[in-house]
C-alpha cells in the first residue's frame, strides 16, 4: 500500500520539487546580484572617504609650507580632517624639511621611507590589521602627511544605512587582511554568498561573506508541499501496517522478551491478523524454545560432570605432588652425607613450588580468573623459609607484592624461577631476601628478587652462581620476557603479562 501510494503521487512530488528548486535558483542569483551590489557600493564608500582625506592634505600642503610648522591653517586642516572622520581618524601633516607641521593628539608620527619616483601615496594595513595607514607626498617625493584609520571607523565607512548586518567584510592586500566588519554566523541550514571588489585603484580587495535571503512564504510552502504529501502517504501505509502487521508482532515480542533461560515452554499469545507467517512464527519459535530447553538441560548436566572431573584430577595431582615432597622428605632424613640432603632438599623445594601452584590453581578454580599470585608466593616464601638449610636458618624473606592474577603456565615458571633465585640467595649466605610485585600497566606488573647476596661483591661460589644463572635464564625465556640484573642493588627483576587484577 506504501509503494502504490508512492508511486500515485511521484508525479505531483516531481513538479513541486523542479518548481522549488527553480524558485531557489533564482532567489539565490538575484541575491548574489544584490551582494555584488552592496561590495560595490562599500568600495565606492571607502575610495570616496580616502579620497576625501587625500584632497584635505595635499590642498593643505602648499599653505603649510609656506606658513612654517604649527600654522592656523595647519591646524584647521587637522580639525577639518578629524570632524571627518568622527575625531577618529588621526593624522599628522608635514612642512618643510619633512618636518611635522601638526599632528592629532596622541598620534606618534612613524618614520616613512622615501617612495619609488613618482610615488605619490603609500596605503597598507597593519601587522595586526586594526588600521589602515596612508603616506602622501608631493612631486619631489616630500611628505606631506600621514594618517591611520582604525578598524572600527573602517567598518562605519562603509557601512550602508538601511541594510542588513548579518555579514562579514574583509579588506586585504597581499600578506595582510583586516576584518572590517564581523556578524555573520553560519549554521548547518544556511546558504552563503561571497563577492569581492577592488579597492584603491586595485591595491586591495574587499572581500564579503553573508548569507542568502530568508525563504519567502510560498517559497516555503512549494519546498515543504511534497513532504507533505510523502508524509501523507506514509501515514496512511503506516495505519494500515500498524494495524495488520506491528501490533501482532509486538504481542510476539512482548511474549518472547518474557520468556527466560530454563523455561520448558513459551506462551503464545492470540494473534488477530491475516498474516499467516506471523502465526507460523509464533509456533515455529514454540518448537525451538523446547529444543534449546532440552538441549540446555544436556549441556548443564555435561558441564557439571566436566567440573567434577577437572576438580578431581587437581586434587590427585596435588596429592600426588604432596606425597613425592613426603618421601623426599623421608629420605633426606635418613641420608648420610651433608650433600646428599642438600640435594633432596633442593628437589623438595622444586616439588613444593610446583604443588603451591596446584593449590592456588585448584583454589581459585570456581572463579577461573587464573592463579592468584599474593597467596601463592606468600605461601611459596613460608615453604623456602622453612626447608632453608641451617646456614640460612636466620634468613628473612619480605614480600610487598599486589594482588595480581596470572594462568597456570605463567604461575609454574614463576614458582620455579623464585625457588631458585631464593635458594642462590641461600647458598651465598643471605641474611634477608626481598620480593616485590608491583603493577606496571594494565596488562603486565614488575617482578623483584632482592638480596645482598646477589650483588656483584658478595661473596659466593663462581660454579654455583653459574649453574643457577643459566637454569634462571632458561626460565626467562619460557615466560618470554628478559630477566633483568642490578649488579649494585642485587636485584633480579623482570615483567609479568597479568591477567586480572583483584579490588583492595
Amino acid at each position: 500500500m506504501f509503494l502504490i501510494l508512492s508511486f500515485g503521487l511521484l508525479p505531483l512530488g516531481l513538479i513541486a520539487i523542479l518548481a522549488s528548486l527553480q524558485g531557489a535558483r533564482q532567489n539565490e542569483i538575484d541575491h548574489r546580484q544584490s551582494v555584488e551590489a552592496r561590495v560595490q557600493l562599500k568600495a565606492q564608500r571607502i575610495n570616496s572617504a580616502l579620497s576625501r582625506i587625500v584632497l584635505t592634505i595635499r590642498a593643505a600642503s602648499g599653505p603649510i609650507r609656506l606658513t612654517g610648522g604649527d600654522s592656523e591653517a595647519c591646524r584647521t586642516t587637522l580639525r577639518r580632517l578629524e570632524r571627518q572622520q568622527a575625531n577618529e581618524g588621526r593624522f599628522a601633516l608635514y612642512g618643510r624639511g619633512n618636518e611635522v607641521a601638526c599632528a592629532s593628539a596622541g598620534f606618534a608620527a612613524r618614520a616613512v621611507a622615501r617612495p619609488r619616483p613618482g610615488t605619490r601615496a603609500v596605503i597598507s594595513l597593519t601587522r595586526d590589521g586594526e588600521a589602515l595607514r596612508f603616506a602622501l607626498f608631493d612631486e619631489r617625493g616630500g611628505l606631506e602627511g600621514v594618517g591611520e584609520l582604525p578598524r572600527h571607523r573602517m567598518g562605519e565607512i562603509a557601512e550602508l544605512p538601511g541594510t542588513r548586518t548579518e555579514y562579514d567584510l574583509i579588506l586585504s592586500q597581499p600578506g595582510r587582511r583586516m576584518i572590517v566588519h564581523e556578524g555573520f554566523e553560519d549554521g548547518p541550514l544556511i546558504r552563503t554568498v561571497d563577492a569581492d571588489a577592488s579597492v584603491l585603484a586595485g591595491r586591495f580587495r574587499l572581500h564579503i561573506h553573508t548569507g542568502a535571503a530568508p525563504l519567502s512564504a510560498a517559497e516555503l510552502l512549494m519546498t515543504l508541499l511534497p513532504i507533505f504529501m510523502w508524509l501523507g502517504a506514509g501515514l496512511i501505509g503506516w495505519l494500515i501496517v500498524d494495524r495488520l502487521l506491528l501490533k501482532p508482532l509486538v504481542r510476539m515480542q512482548r511474549a518472547v522478551s518474557s520468556y527466560q533461560p530454563g523455561d520448558r515452554s513459551f506462551d503464545l499469545p492470540p494473534l488477530a491478523t491475516p498474516a499467516r507467517e506471523i502465526r507460523e512464527l509464533g509456533l515455529a519459535f514454540d518448537r525451538v524454545t523446547r529444543t534449546v530447553a532440552r538441549h540446555e538441560a544436556e549441556l548443564e548436566a555435561a558441564l557439571e560432570r566436566q567440573t567434577r572431573l577437572v576438580r578431581e584430577v587437581h586434587h590427585r595431582v596435588k596429592n600426588n605432588l604432596q606425597v613425592v615432597a613426603s618421601l623426599l622428605n623421608l629420605h633426606a632424613r635418613g641420608a648420610k652425607g651433608d650433600d646428599v640432603s642438600a640435594a633432596y632438599a633442593s628437589i623438595q623445594r622444586r616439588v613444593d613450588a610446583l604443588a603451591v601452584v596446584h593449590r592456588n590453581h585448584y583454589a581459585e578454580l570456581e572463579e577461573n580468573r587464573g592463579v592468584a599470585l599474593k597467596p601463592l608466593i606468600s605461601e611459596l616464601g613460608a615453604n623456602l623459609r622453612a626447608s632453608a638449610p641451617a646456614a640460612a636458618a636466620h634468613m628473612q624473606i619480605r614480600l610487598d607484592v599486589e594482588p595480581y592474577y596470572v594462568t597456570q603456565d605463567v604461575a609454574v615458571s614463576l614458582a620455579f624461577l623464585i625457588t631458585e633465585l631464593v635458594e642462590l640467595a641461600m647458598f651465598c649466605g643471605a641474611a634477608n631476601v626481598t620480593i616485590s610485585l608491583r603493577g606496571k600497566s594494565e596488562k603486565l606488573a614488575r617482578l623483584c628478587i632482592e638480596s645482598e647476596s646477589l650483588r656483584s661483591e658478595a661473596e659466593c661460589d663462581e660454579q654455583v652462581f653459574a649453574r643457577f644463572d643459566r637454569i634462571v635464564t632458561g626460565l626467562g625465556r619460557q615466560l618470554r620476557t628478559g630477566i633483568d640484573r642490578d649488579v649494585d642493588s642485587g636485584c633480579y627483576a623482570l615483567d609479568v603479562v597479568v591477567v586480572d587484577k583483584a579490588e583492595r
